[in-house]
């Protein structure tokens, strides 16, 4: 991608649910199929077409579509490069670092839960904040004054509140991401064939098919779902696009599938969304038919909000790391000693 992306430069993006559809001269990351193995690939949108959108590196002296890749749908793309004033924004050295940190603890990740990380990753920091200043390392290393030989260093300093907050930030973005990252299309492989044959997707030209779209649910709370086309010649039929599933259950959408009346080859998708149901139903209906990402916004607020009433009550108190001439059970609490 260069001259817009440097080798190891990384870029802001957001998802095309937030920035709306991207349009020629955006640089987006899509679900290949060809090039790249058919793994992410980060391109620009050159035009845009009947089929789908027409991209290319900038550094290619060819687009994707010339190089086998079909013209890339909606449903494919997972992000949108910001632009201000025309210019990509970019965060220098940002995929070197990325790519660092995935290769030190890639192993390790695919073979403990997410859950474990985060909670490990909580755990250590808080007790990172709450060690005491004598044990070094992120504690404060006293500077005496030359003059008034008191103690006038300050280092890491996080109190009760500090830690309530990271807390509340670490839960909301784990269930954040407990919500989106389920999402995305579906993709079904249509062959429009001159007779009916064998082989699943594959449907007499001008014929329809219908397949049963799984939905699992959750396993806690019960789940809102969501399923609707995502391309042309996807039919989602009444009465199955969206319903209730309780915990450890499941069910199913039925999906019709048509065949264009030329014979080929065809993508269709569908999109699914599942919101666990910490609201009324009807709330969740409302907010949906605003946008699907409304309801993610309302939870994090209602998670959040306990963490942040907790925070104010907290106030300002005493740092973990002790005040001078300042005793309190804070203090005690955190490791904190008595001057």
């Amino acid at each position: 991608m260069e001259p817009a992306l440097d080798p190891g430069d990384g870029f802001l993006t957001l998802p095309p649910e937030v920035v709306g559809e991207p349009a020629p001269g955006d640089v987006i990351i899509y679900r290949a199929e060809q090039v790249n193995g058919g793994d992410l690939t980060t391109h620009r949108i050159v035009r845009e077409t009947e089929r789908g959108y027409i991209t290319q590196g900038d550094a290619n002296p060819f687009t994707d579509q010339s190089a086998g890749e079909p013209p890339v749908r909606d449903p494919q793309v997972v992000a949108v490069g910001i632009r201000v004033a025309g210019t990509l924004i970019t965060i220098p050295e940002l995929g070197t670092a990325v790519m660092a940190v995935q290769t030190v603890g890639g192993a390790f990740q695919q073979r403990v839960p997410t859950q474990v990380w985060v909670g490990a990753g909580v755990a250590g920091l808080f007790l990172l904040l709450a060690s005491s200043r004598d044990t070094g390392g992120l504690n404060r290393d006293s500077v005496q004054n030359r003059t008034g030989g008191h103690d006038s260093g300050r280092g890491l300093q996080a109190g009760p509140r500090e830690v309530v907050l990271l807390c509340g930030a670490v839960v909301v973005a784990t269930a954040t991401l407990s919500v989106l990252l389920p999402l995305g299309p579906t993709e079904y492989q249509v062959v429009s064939a001159e007779t009916d044959l064998p082989g699943p997707g594959v449907i007499p030209a001008g014929e329809t098919e219908t397949t049963a779209y799984r939905v699992p649910g959750g396993t806690v709370f019960p789940v809102k779902y969501y399923v609707e086309p995502a391309s042309d010649g996807v039919q989602v039929l009444n009465g199955t696009g969206s319903g209730r599933i309780q915990p450890n259950n499941s069910a199913n959408a039925t999906v019709r599938l048509s065949a264009p009346s030329d014979t080929g080859a065809y993508r269709r998708y569908v999109q699914e969304y599942r919101y666990p149901l910490i609201l009324p139903e009807p709330a969740i209906e409302i907010l949906y038919q605003l946008s699907p990402l409304a309801p993610v916004l309302v939870f994090d607020t209602i998670l959040a909000l306990p963490f942040i009433i907790v925070a104010r009550i907290i106030g300002d108190g005493p740092r973990i790391e002790g005040s001078p001439g300042v005793s309190s059970r804070w203090n005690k609490l955190f490791g904190g000693s008595q001057r």
